[in-house]
């Protein structure tokens, strides 16, 4: 597991700590990759590193290939300009990651040593970060969790990553990258088949992705947070979700101790978009119910006509629900149903623990900071 923060107080003046952990997290991937025998499937919705964290694991990957590994990169290509000649509109009017152009670009920088295929759908994103290497075999490993592949993400962004060990697991993931690299889309409808389960090394592992398996992704959040009762943790960029926001309430209203943080600058667009589209006093009274457990982050805008300045936005997608950690792309939000999305469920009390305490150490980094919601 790697727990990630931004380092540094100020956004704009780097620091040896965020260079370090930069280096970190690039080593960790590149050692992944170093790991791959016969094939590597990447899935990253944005894929644009620099300076030496670009040479770290493009050297990586390049090594893969002249060692005969079949390299196939899969990345998000709505937002991208250059993919239909004009951005559209982000999806949703923006209740959704924000990403600087550059994705293409460096992803095709492996276009002589992959198969490379841009993901597209109508207002929805291949929203995925994972990597599957060697699934056909018995040392199958999946690395997958909320960072995306950029200097940001990796220096100035809370999120996590983990990497598991896991032919099961593996399979599970190739099944749906082989689907998004098949079709080039993001399926555009929603069944009603349940998460799948798998065992790793004893530890109870349920996975599902977006959009196909939503509802179950939801119905289980939800379950998760209702079956709480000694600790209950949230950390999303963007709290959105209807039935996830009434669960919490519902575990207010019960005596749960709810923590957790979430990214200012996002949920007051987000609850400026409710007020405009006259969603209902009832979701934003929600809403305002449970931020005022939560902390916030008051992150830097994303600002379209100034998309390079430093995003250093809250990133996780987590939740710890007594002895289970919800995990992935998957944002806490209406939006992310009809994103391609990943999301782990592992039920492991050590695990728990250990995101619980990362989530609180990164509340009292942002406690001090006033709450303004509008």
């Amino acid at each position: 597991m790697a727990f990630l923060q931004q380092n540094g107080d100020d956004p704009f003046t780097a620091t040896p700590e965020r260079t370090a952990q930069i280096a970190g997290v690039a080593k960790l991937i590149a050692d992944f990759i170093a790991g791959a025998r016969k094939s590597l499937d990447i899935a990253i919705y944005d894929f644009r590193l620099g300076d030496d964290a670009a040479a770290t694991v493009s050297a990586a990957l390049r090594k893969c290939a002249s060692n005969n590994v079949a390299i196939r990169i899969i990345y998000d290509a709505t937002t991208e300009p250059q993919a239909n000649g004009s951005p559209e509109l982000p999806p949703a009017h923006l209740e959704a990651d924000r990403k600087a152009p550059g994705t293409e670009t460096f992803v095709n920088s492996f276009a002589d040593i992959a198969q490379i295929k841009p993901v597209t759908g109508y207002r929805v994103l291949m929203h995925s970060k994972y990597l599957i290497r060697d699934a056909d075999s018995d040392d199958a490993a999946v690395s997958l969790g909320s960072a995306n592949y950029t200097n940001d993400s990796w220096g100035l962004q809370e999120s996590n990553l983990l990497q598991i060990r896991s032919r099961p697991l593996a399979s599970i993931f190739t099944d749906n990258f082989a689907g998004l690299f098949a079709t080039g889309r993001v399926p555009d409808s929603q069944t009603n088949r349940d998460v799948d389960s798998v065992d790793v090394s004893g530890v109870p592992v349920k996975v599902g992705f977006a959009p196909k398996q939503s509802p179950a992704i939801v119905k289980e959040i939800v379950g998760a947070i209702a079956c709480a009762r000694q600790r209950l943790f949230v950390a999303s960029g963007v709290v959105s979700s209807g039935p996830i926001l009434a669960a919490l309430s519902e575990a207010i209203d019960r005596g749960m101790r709810l923590g957790g943080l979430y990214d200012g600058p996002q949920m007051d667009l987000v609850r400026r978009q409710w007020q405009a589209a006259h969603v209902g006093a009832d979701k934003i009274n929600t809403w305002d119910k449970v931020a005022d457990h939560l902390v916030r982050k008051d992150s830097i805008p994303y600002d379209r006509h100034n998309p390079h300045r430093p995003h250093n936005f809250m990133h996780n997608k987590l939740v710890v629900a007594d002895d289970v950690v919800v995990t992935g792309s998957f944002n806490l939000s209406n939006h992310a149903m009809g994103n391609a999305e990943d999301v782990l469920f592992i039920h492991d009390a050590g695990i728990a623990s250990a995101y619980a305490s990362y989530l609180e150490q990164l509340e009292v980094r942002y406690s001090h900071a006033v709450h303004p919601r509008r």
